[in-house]
């Protein structure tokens, strides 16, 4: 569990966007299985499934790596130009919405 149970409470600023899931994103096929913060999966999908940005909870001034990567797993294009793109990577990302779902499932 090291670098696991992070919150934006921990979150520390960085220099540059990182391009991969942090140690315990919700997206992440490492994540610990519930560990979703004060969000339940339902929302999640729904945020990920959006249009906006999606700000990352471990980095303070960047966007979601994993989320980014399950958008493209999943064929989401988000319309706001301004939120984060990165190749699909289903090896490290959850490539479907059951798959999350079943994952963090109580």
């Amino acid at each position: 569990m090291r670098g696991q149970l992070k919150t934006y409470h921990d979150a520390k600023p960085a220099k540059r966007q990182h391009t991969s899931p942090c140690s315990d994103c919700p997206f992440a096929r490492t994540a610990l299985r519930g560990w979703l913060g004060n969000m339940s999966p339902a929302q999640w999908i729904q945020i990920a499934h959006g249009d906006g940005i999606i700000e990352c909870h471990t980095v303070s001034n960047q966007q979601c790596a994993g989320a980014a990567i399950y958008r493209a797993n999943v064929c989401k294009d988000p319309r706001n130009r301004e939120a984060l793109r990165l190749p699909a990577n289903k090896t490290r990302v959850f490539g479907q919405i059951t798959e999350f779902l079943q994952h963090h499932a109580k």
